[in-house]
């Protein structure tokens, strides 16, 4: 009999895509979700991570459980929240799902918090496997689509470049860990897309598949605090969000991994790809 797997942030980009997969491939998949959303055609249950006993609700009778937590300034207490629901449930495996550059010891605000919580995970007791995706291409869908319209990327990001990667592959690669999860106890996968971009390189590709002109504006640290201040962003956020960007500045972000394709067995959706599936989306 399969494993039962509970799909933690399973209403977000990432989470519902893998929930949709799994069903696809016929597993015992629960999608978990806070805002009474739910995926279609997988069972939904609610769950709560500042709730224990919510997730004590939530986790019944589950074997596996897929951990994403939200970017927010008590995600370890929320990470906490869910271990220990996790081992009163009887859990066998946590997937977790990260960030690359995870370290505890990172200078990095972003890499740290969640190396801190990757420690919680490998310290739980309860087996585990890491993955460590880079910046998602959806973003420019999601937190970018309203500029990529408007014509102008503003980013304070200077020059460097990312290995983006599909949040669909994303997807695949932890659905496959989630069904044959004995197979990657203790494991770590960096997951990347297949080629670094530059800003400049992103608005270029969206443009001419478009057929009109897109800018990228690398815009100074002090800007981009001030318009997230303005906006009503949290300091902590904001200083979160401030180290990726000077992590992806400075060049750390555009390693390319070969674990997606090693365990895919093809190589990892393109940007070129991931563009024509979605013009219609900036199209004005």
């Amino acid at each position: 009999m399969s494993n039962t797997i509970l799909v933690m942030g399973a209403t977000g980009t990432v989470g519902r895509e893998l929930a949709t997969q799994l069903k696809g491939a016929g597993a015992n998949v629960i999608a978990m979700s806070s805002t009474g959303k739910a995926v279609e055609g997988v069972e939904t249950r609610h769950g709560d991570l500042a709730d224990p006993k919510s997730l004590a609700s939530a986790l019944r009778g589950v074997d596996v459980l897929f951990l994403l937590l939200p970017l927010q300034r008590n995600m370890a207490d929320l990470a906490r929240n869910a271990i220990a629901a996790a081992k009163a449930a009887g859990v066998s495996h946590i997937v977790r799902s990260s960030g690359a550059g995870a370290d505890p010891g990172s200078p990095a605000a972003i890499g740290r918090v969640q190396g801190e919580i990757d420690e919680l995970v490998a310290q739980s007791g309860i087996a585990y496997t890491l993955t460590r995706p880079n910046c998602f291409m959806q973003n420019f869908l999601t937190f970018y689509g309203d500029m990529i319209r408007a014509g102008t990327l503003y980013l304070a990001q200077g020059d460097g470049k990312v290995s983006f990667i599909d949040a669909r592959d994303i997807a695949a690669v932890n659905a496959s860990i989630l069904q044959h999860p004995a197979a990657h106890a203790g494991k770590i996968y960096t997951l990347t897309g297949g080629k670094a971009l530059s800003n400049a390189d992103v608005t270029q590709c969206i443009g001419a598949a478009l057929g009109r002109s897109i800018s990228y504006v690398a815009v100074p640290d002090d800007a981009a605090i001030s318009s997230m201040r303005d906006a009503g962003v949290d300091e902590w956020s904001i200083d979160t969000l401030m180290s990726l960007n000077r992590v992806i500045a400075a060049g750390y972000t555009a390693e390319v991994s070969p674990d997606v394709e090693n365990l895919l067995g093809r190589a990892p959706i393109t940007f070129e790809t991931f563009v024509a599936d979605h013009l219609a989306s900036w199209r004005q």
